[in-house]
């Protein structure tokens, strides 16, 4: 008897130290549950703002990407806009030259005829000579206008060549705010895309860590749950009971 007790003793022992032991395993999975769980759920929230981040990269890359065009298709009309004004003043430098030249010749002619009017008065012939003063005077009047008219023309000329000059300063400035644009939409495109790319790494890590975290929590819960008593073997439930000892003869 006593060494039965003996052996139920250490038995007994034993299973309150492998109790101990699965309960001590349970909390540190249940601990490590937890902490995986926070951590998957770090990540899964990060992966959220990084999406919401690369969204907003894309709609800012598509807004710089239209500001672009728009800067390019203006700063192309205003160079278009600049040839047709520079044009122009070649035309009016070209006819201003042809008014010149004209009103010099007229001029001189007019000169000639008067000097041919005075020199008929002097010779008795009074009524040629007024005919040629008139003709004078009116060649005059003719010279005057084409000189006029050329000195209005230089001028347009020269307006037109500084505003030629200006609008094509205009428009490479357009040109040139068109490419930083299309540059930056460019960069936004590559920030978002990578922002994207981080999102998907982000929920991917946070998914299989809540995962890992709910196994975890299966793990800590069967550890934690007492295990159930071994039934007693079929040999030792199905034993016959002892007969009695036979009396001596």
């Amino acid at each position: 008897m006593p060494a039965r007790k003996t052996k139920r003793t250490a038995a007994a022992d034993t299973g309150t130290e492998v109790r101990a032991e699965e309960l001590a395993a349970a909390d540190a999975a249940a601990t490590a549950s937890v902490g995986e769980a926070a951590v998957g759920g770090a990540d899964v929230t990060r992966g959220e703002d990084e999406a919401a981040a690369a969204a907003t990269y894309s709609a800012l890359s598509e807004a710089a990407a239209q500001r672009g065009s728009r800067d390019a298709a203006q700063g192309a009309a205003t160079l278009s806009m600049a040839d047709e004004v520079a044009a122009g003043g070649e035309v009016a430098a070209a006819l201003s030259g042809d008014e010149f030249r004209r009103g010099m010749e007229l001029a001189g002619i007019a000169g000639q005829v008067q000097v041919a009017g005075e020199l008929l008065q002097g010779v008795g012939q009074p009524t040629l000579a007024a005919f040629l003063a008139r003709t004078s005077h009116q060649l005059r009047a003719l010279a005057v206008g084409a000189l006029g008219r050329a000195t209005e023309g230089a001028v347009v000329a020269h307006g037109a060549e500084h505003l030629a000059g200006q609008l094509t300063a205009l428009g490479l400035t357009e040109m040139g705010e068109g490419r930083e644009e299309y540059a930056t939409s460019e960069a936004l495109g590559a920030a978002s895309a990578e922002m994207a790319a981080a999102a998907v790494r982000s929920a991917a890590a946070g998914a299989a860590e809540l995962a890992a975290a709910t196994a975890m929590g299966g793990l800590a819960e069967a550890a934690a749950t007492p295990r159930a008593p071994k039934p007693a073997t079929r040999a030792a439930s199905r034993r016959a009971p002892r007969e009695p000892a036979k009396p001596r003869k």
